[in-house]
C-alpha cells in the first residue's frame, strides 16, 4: 500500500517558514539566496520526481553557479547540510532544533574567518552573524583575501565611522575586485587613490559653491576627467571659472572638459594651457560661423569639423573659405569641401589662395558677360560653368575673344552653353583659331549653301519677318546665325 499527494497538491498547499528564519536569517541574506532557500524548502515538503540544478535554475531564472553559491551560503549559516556532491544534495536543518542542539560540524574556514574579524575589531565594533556572513561572501565570490577584507573594514571605520553599513562596504569590496586588488598593498593603493579623488572632487565642488558628500557617480565622473581624459586638478578648477555667469553645474563642467579632450585627442596630460587654446579655438569657430550668417553656440559636430579644418589650414585661410561660401549662401560643411579642393590643388599659403580666388572671380565675371549675351538663360555661374570655361581655355586652347565670338553665335538657341561648347569643339577640330578663320569659314560655307540660305529665307518669310528692313548689324547677326546653323546641321536649325 502506498500513498502520495496529487500532482497539483503543492500548488494549493502551503510551505511553512519559521519566523526565526525571517527575523534572524532573511535580513542579512541576498534576495537571490532567500529565493533559493524558499524554493528548496518547498521541494522538501513537496518533492518533485525530477529535480536537478538545471531544472531549479530554469524555474528560478538563475544559473547553476548562482544556486550553488546560495546553498553554500546557507550551509555556512548552518541551516542546510550538503550530503552529496554528485548529484548535489542538501538536507534542510530545522532552525529550532539548531538553536537547541549543539551543531558539531561547523565550517572550519568560516569559523577561522569569523574569529579573525572579531579579533581585529575588538573594542571597536561588534559584527552580527549576518554581517560576517556577508563579508565571507566577498572572500568566496570576489576572491578577496581575509587580510584585504580586514583592511577594507578598517578603512570603512576610519572614513565612514564605526557604524557604517555593510552594504556600503560591499560596494567598496566590489570596486577592489573590479580593480583586481587581491593583495593588501594593491588594495591600499586603490583606496588611497579613491581618497585623493574624493578630496579633488570636493575642491571642485567648493570652486562651484557647492557642498555635499560625493556620490559614487560623482567619483566616477571625476575619475573619467583625471584618468581617462588626463586633466590636471588645476585644469578642472580652471574649467569651473570658464562657466561664466551661468548657473554652475557638473553637466556644463563635463561638457567644457569634453570639448578640450575631443579637440586635443589622447595626447597625454591636459592642463590650463590646453583649456585656453580650446577656448580660443571655440572663439575662432564662432567668427567663422558669424561670417556664414550663423549665430549661437557652436555644436559639438561643428567643433569636431572645425578641428579637422585646422589640421588642413590656419584660421586666416578658413575665414577666406567661409567668405567664399557665404557669398554663395552655402553651409558650414561647404567650407570643408572648399578647403579640401584647395589642398588638392596644392595651395599651401594664403597668398596662393588669394591669387586663385582673384583669378576665379575674374573667370566668374567673364562667364557673367557670356551669360548676359543670352539674356541670363541656360547657365548658372557655378562649378559646371567654371569647368566648361577651363575646357575651352585650357583643353581646347581658345582665347577669350574666340569664346565671346562663339557666345554671339549661340545667342538665340535654346541651350546656348551646350551649343557653344559644340561649336568650339568643332572649331578646334577644324583648326579655326582666330576671328579671321571664322569669317573665312563662313564665307566658304555661304558660297556652298545658297539653297539652304534660300530655304531659310522662305521660313523667315512665312513667319512674316520679310516685311522688316534689317540694318547692317542685324543683317550680320542673321548671317552668323545662318552660318552656324549650316555648320551644326539639324540640331542648330532645330534650336534656333
Amino acid at each position: 500500500m502506498t500513498f502520495a499527494f496529487d500532482d497539483h497538491f503543492a500548488m494549493f498547499d502551503i510551505t511553512p517558514v519559521e519566523n526565526q528564519f525571517i527575523l534572524e536569517y532573511l535580513p542579512g541574506a541576498k534576495g537571490e539566496y532567500v529565493k533559493v532557500y524558499l524554493y528548496g524548502l518547498l521541494c522538501c515538503y513537496h518533492p518533485k520526481k525530477e529535480m536537478d540544478l538545471g531544472t531549479m535554475g530554469r524555474e528560478l531564472g538563475m544559473s547553476e553557479e548562482e544556486i550553488l553559491a546560495a546553498f553554500r551560503y546557507w550551509e555556512r549559516r548552518g541551516i542546510v547540510r550538503r550530503v552529496s556532491d554528485n548529484p548535489p544534495t542538501w538536507e534542510y536543518i530545522n532552525i529550532k532544533q539548531k538553536s537547541l542542539v549543539r551543531d558539531d560540524g561547523p565550517d572550519p574556514e568560516y569559523v577561522r574567518f569569523s574569529c579573525e574579524i572579531e579579533s581585529s575589531f575588538e573594542d571597536v565594533r561588534d559584527f552580527h552573524g549576518s554581517e560576517i556572513a556577508a563579508c565571507y561572501e566577498w572572500k568566496e565570490e570576489m576572491n578577496l583575501s581575509t587580510e584585504v577584507i580586514v583592511m577594507l573594514l578598517k578603512y570603512m571605520c576610519r572614513t565612514r565611522g564605526k557604524n557604517f553599513r555593510i552594504k556600503d562596504a560591499e560596494k567598496v569590496a566590489m570596486h577592489l575586485a573590479d580593480e583586481k586588488a587581491y593583495t593588501v598593498e594593491d588594495a591600499e593603493q586603490v583606496l588611497a587613490r579613491d581618497e585623493m579623488m574624493t578630496a579633488g572632487f570636493r575642491k571642485v565642488l567648493r570652486k562651484m559653491g557647492m557642498r555635499f558628500n560625493p556620490s559614487d557617480a560623482n567619483i566616477a565622473l571625476y575619475r573619467k576627467w583625471t584618468e581617462e581624459w588626463h586633466f590636471t586638478q588645476e585644469a578642472i578648477e580652471e574649467a569651473c571659472d570658464r562657466m561664466g555667469t551661468s548657473a554652475p553645474s557638473l553637466g556644463v563642467l563635463d561638457a567644457i572638459l569634453e570639448t578640450t579632450y575631443r579637440s586635443k585627442g589622447k595626447k597625454g596630460q591636459l592642463g590650463r594651457d590646453d583649456l585656453a587654446e580650446t577656448e580660443k579655438q571655440r572663439s575662432d569657430l564662432k567668427t567663422v560661423l558669424t561670417e556664414l550668417g550663423q549665430y549661437g553656440a557652436p555644436t559639438p559636430a561643428q567643433q569636431k569639423l572645425y578641428s579637422q579644418m585646422l589640421e588642413k589650414y590656419p584660421q586666416e585661410i578658413i575665414l577666406m573659405a567661409a567668405k567664399e561660401c557665404a557669398a554663395k549662401q552655402k553651409r558650414f560643411d561647404s567650407v570643408m569641401k572648399l578647403l579640401e579642393s584647395w589642398q588638392e590643388r596644392g595651395f599651401t599659403n594664403a597668398d596662393q589662395i588669394r591669387e586663385h580666388i582673384s583669378a576665379f572671380h575674374e573667370k566668374e565675371e567673364f562667364m557673367k558677360e557670356l551669360r548676359g549675351k543670352w539674356a541670363g538663360r541656360d547657365m548658372d555661374i557655378g562649378q559646371k560653368a567654371m569647368q566648361m570655361l577651363d575646357r575651352w581655355e585650357n583643353s581646347l586652347g581658345f582665347s577669350r575673344e574666340m569664346i565671346s565670338l562663339a557666345a554671339d553665335l549661340a545667342f538665340e538657341v535654346k541651350r546656348p552653353a551646350s551649343y557653344m561648347d559644340k561649336t568650339l569643339e568643332a572649331w578646334a577640330q577644324e583648326g579655326i583659331r582666330t576671328p579671321e578663320d571664322v569669317k573665312k569659314m563662313q564665307q566658304a560655307r555661304a558660297e556652298k549653301a545658297q539653297p539652304a540660305a534660300k530655304s531659310s529665307a522662305k521660313n523667315v518669310n512665312a513667319q512674316q519677318y520679310t516685311q522688316r528692313d534689317y540694318d547692317h548689324e542685324q543683317q550680320e547677326a542673321m548671317e552668323r546665325m545662318i552660318s552656324a546653323m549650316n555648320a551644326s546641321g539639324k540640331e542648330g536649325g532645330k534650336d534656333a
